[in-house]
């Protein structure tokens, strides 16, 4: 006969009161979570006694803000709470940022493009959101842009504005195809990266960004002097107009003659010595307004020489205006790999600057290449308009995590008591 079991009867074999008893692992995982608990409270207890705010910090400061670990106060004032955001006057009290553009619809807040505590080394190297807020649909208060209304990554950037103007105008005459091809110059003969270059906008801008503009007498005279005869040594100073060169034309002539009356009547000139002078005078400024004179600058002629004028080269010393370059980064390449057009260039008229398919071979989007934030290039605040600033605190308010004053408002003269 089958036995006969009911959910009862089995039930009644279980021991109802497992519940109660304390096993190993479960007890071992209470106790330390009491403990782990108990030790973070003391933990953050001897920070607070000793005030420091250091486990309450979303993240290690940058280089230049790192002395400021443990006074937080200075950035984001008394009464610091958590979460508490840092207000634009926080930082003018240190530095002055200057507006961007004066047709601006908004000034963004400081912290809005500069974030602190992610470890960064530079806080001047913002993300891109921070440009695109604005130029990823430009807007001005005139309602006129310059520039292009849509720009959100350098993949969507347009073309240099150097680039696009086609011609350069700056009324000088040169082959690059010469001199390289045929003299077998080099680039850094003429053109180096100059430290101050003229043009530099403002301070913050690498004056690695800039080169020399290449001079007459450091560059071209070793193989163009300005001379008037085979027989004179002495070249005429350069940067003159023509009525200031006639009369040193016939003063070094008038000296000469003087010192070589034999050379009168000789080669078809003049016996007597004032038309030799005139002869020789108009001879060699014929050449200078036809050849020498010519051969770099645009002449307009005029009755005779003395007339004449020299159009005034207008070289440019800054051709990516609204931009930063230093050529100090990208010293490993040769000059032609980016100026791709110099080695055939036969007229100084060719825009020889890198276009921007040239940049895009290195700095494009993704992991594996150079940098292409907005920051690489372009810098935000207008630093020509920079305004000193003036410092309000202490080193003892700013590096000592017990300072007993105010850091809003600081004494004007610390007393010895107060950096006890």
């Amino acid at each position: 006969m089958a036995r006969i079991r009911n959910t009862k009867k089995l039930g009644q074999r279980v021991n109802r009161t497992y519940l109660k008893r304390v096993y190993p692992i479960p007890q071992w995982r209470r106790i330390l979570t009491f403990v782990f608990i108990a030790a973070s409270l003391a933990w953050l207890g001897f920070h607070a006694v000793a005030h420091d705010q250091t486990p309450y910090t979303a993240g290690p400061l940058t280089a230049q803000h790192a002395f400021l670990g443990k006074k937080c106060a200075v950035c984001h004032g008394e009464n610091v709470s958590i979460g508490k955001r840092v207000a634009d006057p926080q930082c003018a009290a240190c530095h002055d940022g200057p507006i961007h553009q004066a047709s601006q619809t908004f000034n963004p807040a400081c912290i809005s493009c500069h974030v602190e505590h992610r470890g960064t080394m530079r806080l001047a190297g913002t993300a891109d959101s921070g440009c695109v807020q604005c130029h990823g649909n430009l807007q001005t208060q005139t309602g006129k842009l310059t520039i292009a209304a849509s720009v959100k990554s350098f993949d969507s950037h347009p073309e240099f504005g150097s680039v696009v103007s086609g011609k350069d105008a700056s009324g000088l005459k040169f082959n690059h195809q010469k001199h390289i091809g045929e003299v077998g110059q080099k680039c850094a003969d003429c053109h180096t990266p100059a430290e101050g270059a003229k043009g530099a906008p403002h301070s913050h801008v690498s004056p690695r960004a800039f080169m020399t503009l290449p001079t007459y007498e450091g560059t071209c005279m070793p193989c163009h002097a300005l001379t008037i005869d085979d027989k004179i040594a002495d070249p005429l100073p350069h940067k003159k107009q023509p009525d200031e060169l006639h009369p040193m034309v016939e003063e070094q002539f008038r000296k000469y003659i003087a010192a070589h009356p034999g050379d009168l009547g000789k080669d078809g000139t003049p016996a007597a010595s004032g038309a030799w002078v005139a002869f020789k005078v108009a001879a060699a400024e014929k050449k200078l307004q036809d050849e020498t004179c010519a051969r770099c600058h645009a002449v307009v002629a005029g009755a005779d020489f003395a007339s004449a004028v020299i159009v005034p080269p207008q070289v440019p010393s800054r051709w990516y205006t609204k931009a930063s370059f230093d050529h100090s980064a990208h010293k490993e390449l040769t000059c032609i790999s980016c100026h791709v057009k110099a080695p055939k260039s036969t007229v100084s008229s060719d825009i020889l600057v890198p276009g921007i398919a040239v940049c895009r071979d290195c700095h494009s989007s993704g992991s594996s290449s150079a940098g292409s934030n907005c920051s690489t290039c372009h810098i935000y605040h207008d630093w020509t308009k920079e305004k000193p600033v003036d410092g309000k605190y202490m080193i003892e308010q700013m590096t000592r995590s017990t300072a007993p004053h105010s850091m809003t408002t600081p004494p004007a003269v610390l007393t010895p008591a107060q950096l006890q």
